[in-house]
C-alpha cells in the first residue's frame, strides 16, 4: 500500500513539473519588436540624415555604439562630398588596489572640404540580434 502511495505522489510530482515548465514557457515575453520606419530610410527631415549601425562588438556596447556613430557620420558626409578618415581609439585602465577600472572609447574623425557637424537623434536595439541602430542628422 505505502509503495502505490508513493508511486502516486510520484506521478502527481512529474504532473505538477510538467505543468510548471508548460507555463513558464508560455508567460516569456518573445513579442518580435518591429523596428522604427527611420531605420528602412523613412526620415521626415529637410535635413542630410543617416542611419549607422553596428553589431555586438567584443570590446563591449560603447565601442559599439561610437562605431554606429562613425558610420553614421561617414555616411552624412558621403552624401555631402566630403572626405572623412576615421579611428576608433578604447581605452582601458584600473588598480587592484581600488579594485576600479576605467574605460573610454572616442572617435577621432577628420573632414577634409568641409564640416560634419551632426546629431543623434534616435537610437534602436535590436534584442534578437543585439545590433544597434543610430539616426543622425546634420545640425
Amino acid at each position: 500500500m505505502l509503495i502505490v502511495y508513493f508511486r502516486y505522489l510520484h506521478l502527481t510530482f512529474l504532473f505538477l513539473l510538467l505543468i510548471l515548465v508548460l507555463l513558464s514557457c508560455a508567460t516569456t515575453n518573445n513579442k518580435y519588436q518591429k523596428p522604427p520606419e527611420w531605420i528602412f530610410g523613412n526620415i521626415n527631415s529637410n535635413r542630410i540624415c543617416y542611419v549607422g549601425s553596428s553589431r555586438p562588438h567584443i570590446r563591449g556596447i560603447s565601442y559599439q555604439r561610437a562605431l554606429a556613430v562613425s558610420r553614421a557620420i561617414e555616411g552624412i558626409a558621403r552624401q555631402k562630398n566630403v572626405s572623412v578618415n576615421t579611428w576608433v581609439e578604447h581605452y582601458m585602465s584600473g588598480t587592484s588596489e581600488s579594485g576600479s577600472s576605467f574605460l573610454k572609447t572616442y572617435s577621432i574623425q577628420t573632414a577634409t572640404n568641409g564640416k560634419i557637424s551632426a546629431q543623434i537623434k534616435e537610437t534602436w536595439l535590436n534584442r534578437k540580434t543585439n545590433e544597434l541602430f543610430i539616426l543622425m542628422c546634420e545640425e
